[in-house]
Parts: C-alpha cells; structure tokens; sequence
C-alpha cells in the first residue's frame, strides 16, 4: 500500500497535493491542456477552496488561461492599465493609480508570477507602508488598485482567486483639518501685497482664502468664468497632473473633481476688486493648455487664464505650494532683522480649511459653505470638518448654562 502524503502535521493530503515544509505553504498541482497550474495557499483550507474553484471552473467547460497565468504581475499590471483601466475611469485616477503600483509594487511583488502572489504577500506591503508612516489614504488608494487589478485577472481566468480582498489597514480617526490662524493670514496677505518680488501673486490668494477653491481650480480660472455684471465666478474646470508616458502631456484643463464641483460662486467686494484691477492691468496671457475628457482624449485647448506664474506659466499645485514656502522663507528671515512676528509654513488646501474655519465661525450656513466647496452633500462638508461642529456645539452648550431659573 502506498503511503499518503502528509502535511507538517501529520494530516493526510489529497491526491495533486503537496506542503512545502522549508516555506510552510500548500500547493496544488494539476495539468490542463497540457500545462502545469499550481494553486498556493497557506493553509490547506484555503488550498482545498481554491482547488473546489478550480475543478468547478474546470466542470462548467471554463478555460483557465495556464500560459498567460506565467506571466508576472508588472506584465499583466502593463497590460491592463493599457487595456482596461482607461475604460470608466477618470484619467487622473488612473495616473494616481500608477504611480501608487510604481512606488509600492513594481519592485516588489510586482516582479513575482502573478499565480504565486499571496495574500500575505500583499498584506506585508501594507505592513511596510505602516511602519513607514503612510497616510491611510495613501494605503486605501493602493488596496483599491490592487482590488481592482486581481480582479480583472480572476474575471480573465488568469488566477482564481483575489489575494489583495479583505487587506487589515489600520481603522484612524479623521484627522483634523488644520486651518491658517487669522493672524497668520493677514501677516501673509500684507507681506505679500507689499512684496516686489511676490506682490504679482497677491490676487491669486485674495480668491484662495476668499472663496476656498481647490488649488486646481484656482489655476483653471479664465476671464470668460469671471462675470463682472452678475457678481459671480463659475467653477467647471480644473488643471490636473499626468504622466507624459501615457498621455503625451504633463498639465491640462478638465472638468472638476466631481459634478457637484461644478458651481457658481458670488464674489465679495475684495475679490472683485483685486479681479477688476488684475484685468485692467494684466496683458493677455499666450500660454494654452490641451482641454481633455475624463478618458484623458484632448478635445481642444485652453487659453485666457488669469492667474500665471512669474515664467508665464498655469500653476499647478506643486509650483504653487512652492512659491508659498518661498515667501515664508522671505518674510522670516526679514522677521528675524526687525524682531517681529514671522509666518509658520501651510499648503494650498490650508486656505481651503481656513476659508471654511472663517465662514462657519462667522455664523455662514453650513449648507451654503457646502454648496461654495463643492461638496457632494451637507453630510460629506460635516464630516470633514467634524472639530468645528464640536467647537460650536460647545458654545452653544456655554450660552444655554446662562440660562438660570430657580
């Protein structure tokens, strides 16, 4: 009688069945049309679930794809990004997409056969993105694109089961967005209006804080969204980022981060005078920028912006945050000759917060602050500021305790 295989503890294995005790993994092993598949697991129930799928897949008549299951990751990554990732997907998620797999994975598991990849692989990944201090945003974004890229490879009969599906990412509280103090914004405002070298960017953050656009907004503006008579500023553009690689560009002009961003915003009397001065002064700009779809298509072009950099050029989000953390540098080092205040570093979306921070304090109606973010919903706008409905919760605790009868 022949003797049955057994795994490390001394349980009998099925026929096709193995356990790599130098790694501690099961495997399956089966020949279809010629070609060796090899299923891995590391327990040998989930071994003996991905064998029932695959002698099921194998009973309906469904082909599994063993050549192509050869292939490594990166290959079938390359492969579906240009094939499948295009189609219903915003062209800058894709290109978030990509440069989330060629930071984490490419040179990591994305160089193993695709069929190998285990789940432990891929949650060691975000393991490492723990220990490293990543936002969780950050690992959400690559779970989401691991997701979707092993399910198109289950869908295409490549490998049977999805080994990124239910990844452990550490649950974090909201983190709280930080705001410009009052104080800090008009130290800023007034360096920078008096500045020779940076005044020419001194309207550009008059509607920053003033109006609380995201920073693609903000560089998409031209003089046709402006409408003097009405008062108003449309939004319904935004200059995004992409990889010259895959599109030919690296800026263009596309619609807003969501349809709910598409709004019509009245200006305060500051805005419009700082727009109606710009416009009085300003030579019109020659710089153009391709105009694309959501699949990154160009469908025309873009001119007539109103706020350029020093060179000519539309902002985008890291030029901008840059000449930000140069005007602080300018500002401290004068600071620190005359023994005064100086000007604590923030990003562009900052003045996003700071402008919300203001409005609400000053008593705006949430569902109007909503409206003038571009927030999908009322819901979306409280929970992201939730600290500020907690400080006028307090407040208002405080007014109702002068309520005293006895």
């Amino acid at each position: 009688m022949i003797e049955k295989r057994k795994d490390g503890r001394g349980r009998n294995l099925k026929t096709g069945e193995y356990y790599d005790s130098k790694n501690k993994r099961y495997m399956f092993r089966k020949m279809i049309d010629g070609e060796r598949v090899t299923i891995t697991a590391t327990t040998i129930a989930n071994l003996r679930k991905q064998e029932n799928d695959l002698l099921c897949k194998i009973d309906k008549g469904i082909r599994f794809n063993a050549r192509e299951s050869k292939i490594s990751l990166n290959e079938y990554f390359d492969g579906w990004f240009e094939n499948y990732a295009r189609s219903g997907r915003k062209a800058t998620t894709c290109t978030n997409y990509k440069s989330y797999y060629n930071t984490y994975i490419r040179n990591t598991i994305g160089k193993k056969q695709i069929t190998k990849i285990t789940k432990l692989d891929c949650q060691m990944i975000i393991n490492d993105m723990i220990e490293s201090g990543k936002k969780h945003s950050t690992m959400a974004n690559l779970k989401s694109c691991l997701n979707i890229v092993f399910e198109c490879a289950v869908d295409d009969d490549i490998i049977l089961k999805n080994p990124s599906k239910n990844l452990q990412i550490p649950s974090t509280d909201s983190k709280r967005r930080e705001a410009v103090e009052k104080p800090q914004v008009d130290l800023f405002m007034d360096y920078v209006k008096h500045s020779d070298r940076f005044s020419h960017a001194y309207p550009a953050f008059v509607v920053l804080f003033n109006m609380g656009l995201r920073i693609g907004e903000l560089a998409a503006l031209t003089w046709n969204d402006v409408d003097f008579k009405g008062n108003t500023i449309t939004i319904n553009k935004a200059v995004n980022r992409y990889r010259k690689a895959d599109y030919g560009f690296t800026m263009a002009v596309a619609s807003p981060k969501s349809k709910t961003s598409v709004r019509c915003l009245s200006m305060n009397s500051v805005v419009r005078k700082e727009l109606l001065g710009l416009k009085m002064r300003d030579m019109p700009h020659k710089v153009k920028l391709p105009f694309v779809d959501d699949a990154g298509h160009v469908r025309g072009n873009i001119t007539d912006f109103i706020f350029v950099n020093t060179n000519g050029n539309v902002w985008s989000e890291p030029t901008f945050r840059d000449m930000i953390k140069r005007i602080v540098e300018s500002q401290n080092q004068e600071a620190e000759k005359n023994h005064t205040e100086k000007v604590k570093d923030f990003c562009p979306h900052m003045a996003r917060h700071t402008y919300t921070s203001l409005a609400y304090s000053a008593g705006a109606d949430m569902k109007v602050v909503s409206h003038n973010l571009g927030h999908a919903s009322v819901a979306v706008t409280l929970d992201t500021y939730t600290h500020l409905t907690e400080e006028k919760m307090k407040e208002q605790e405080e007014i109702a305790q002068r309520i005293k009868i006895s």
